[in-house]
């Protein structure tokens, strides 16, 4: 009986959405990044998106509470949609602490973790894609997507060895650590995105 009831596909709807978000918040991080100018309107858009993202992710779990028969297992849709936003989260963590700390100018670590963001933020949206379908082919993303990750590291590692080698102002080392952790960390939760997805997969198939 359970069988002729239809599954409620409008999940794969709502992460694809989320995914372009993220990608949007990304790309307007990117921009104020490289170009800081009018740099507060543009991290108040970020934060729009952001917002945008929360509401995705209210519908989610409204979703999720209104539906007999999900397309995935309930914990891995709650748990997808926890990743997502807070990829989206820690974005417009970044942005708001270029303004918060005074920033006069990004760096150009800073603008070559945000280069990075960009960049696994897309992987990660191919990953997401795949997931409509069950697609195999979800792997090669999953694996650009670690690649990224591991690349966001080491950048990391260096800027904050180049930061300390430096010795400059002590308030300004702290707010630049602070910064480049947090972007890091947008790679990381993409990542815990993309590795959400393949469980999910490897279980579905």
């Amino acid at each position: 009986m359970f069988s002729l009831i239809p599954k409620e596909v409008r999940f794969y709807d709502y992460f694809e959405q989320q995914s372009k978000h993220i990608l949007n918040a990304a790309a307007l991080l990117h921009d104020l990044c490289h170009n800081f100018s009018d740099a507060r309107a543009k991290t108040h858009k970020i934060k729009e998106v952001e917002h945008a993202g929360d509401q995705v992710t209210h519908e989610i779990v409204k979703k999720l509470n209104t539906t007999f028969i999900t397309p995935i297992d309930r914990e891995d849709i709650h748990d997808l949609a926890t990743r997502l936003d807070d990829v989206l989260d820690y974005i417009e963590a970044a942005a708001e602490r270029l303004i918060v700390y005074r920033i006069k100018e990004p760096t150009s670590a800073c603008r070559a973790m945000a280069d990075v963001i960009v960049k696994t933020a897309e992987a990660m949206d191919r990953a997401i894609r795949c997931l409509r379908n069950m697609d195999p082919g979800f792997h090669e993303h999953a694996v650009e997507v670690n690649r990224l990750e591991n690349s966001a590291d080491n950048l990391l590692r260096d800027s904050l060895a180049a930061l300390f080698d430096e010795a400059g102002d002590p308030i300004e080392v702290i707010k630049w650590k602070e910064i480049y952790e947090t972007m890091e960390i947008v790679t990381d939760r993409c990542e815990d995105v993309a590795n959400v997805i393949e469980g999910i997969i490897l279980k579905m198939a």
